[in-house]
């Protein structure tokens, strides 16, 4: 487990020195000259660009760099509108608001033992149970790089909140949950207002201390999906 999370975090360096690189070239040589690629509604990511995508997300493990559940597969379907706030010859921010319609996590049951005076819950063996949720998620920026390329590398991070029809991760703790999402991948092109994704996020879920037990799930969400995109 703790192999698999340094992995994720080494990927996501690299995707950060990359990116790095590219801003350094393209402030190096301010008077070489650049391909024009002002006017086509998604793959320049002009200033005033919308962007309207769908992806669907599965995590198969989760390590424990903030949460401490484990044996929690987690999915997720997101929609997400997305609109270029400021830009630099090959670099562009977007803001990001994304709906969560339909969030899906397995838990093991649930039992109590007891440490000093009070219980605990710990995890069963048996059958995964299937907790449904939904939310919203108002708070993202990403950044991409190489704007106007084809394929663009990004990172993003994002701030929301999601709704259970069970107490999650353990019993005792909360229907409600907060959720922080930290990411890279890839915007793939293949038309000028139309593009596919792939990416990775490290998801957190945790009530925030406003419940008696938080003891939280950190899940790794690999995602594809697609967004058009207008002006």
């Amino acid at each position: 487990m703790r192999y698999t999370s340094r992995k994720q975090l080494f990927i996501i360096l690299c995707i950060l020195v990359f990116a790095r690189t590219a801003m350094a070239k393209d402030t190096a040589y301010p008077g070489t000259p650049k391909a024009d690629v002002q006017g086509t509604p998604g793959r320049s990511l002009d200033v005033g660009t919308s962007q309207l995508g769908m992806w669907m997300g599965y995590s198969p493990d989760n390590p424990k760099l903030m949460g401490r559940s484990t044996h929690r597969p987690f999915y997720e379907l997101n929609i997400q509108y997305a609109h270029v706030v400021t830009r630099g010859e090959s670099w562009a921010l977007k803001y990001t608001f994304e709906i969560i319609p339909v969030a899906i996590i397995k838990q093991p049951p649930q039992g109590e033992v007891v440490h000093g005076k009070h219980p605990h819950p710990v995890d069963l063996p048996g059958s995964q149970q299937t907790t449904y949720g939904a939310g919203v998620t108002p708070i993202g920026f990403q950044m991409n790089f190489l704007r106007g390329h084809v394929l663009q590398p990004y990172i993003n991070a994002t701030v929301g909140a999601l709704y259970f029809t069970e107490q999650v991760p353990v019993m005792g703790s909360s229907k409600f949950n907060f959720t922080l999402g930290l990411g890279a991948g890839f915007d793939i092109w293949y038309r000028d207002n139309q593009s596919i994704i792939l990416g990775y996020k490290y998801h957190h879920i945790s009530n925030g201390y406003t419940a008696n037990e938080n003891a939280g799930v950190d899940s790794n969400l690999y995602y594809v999906g697609c967004a058009w995109s207008w002006k």
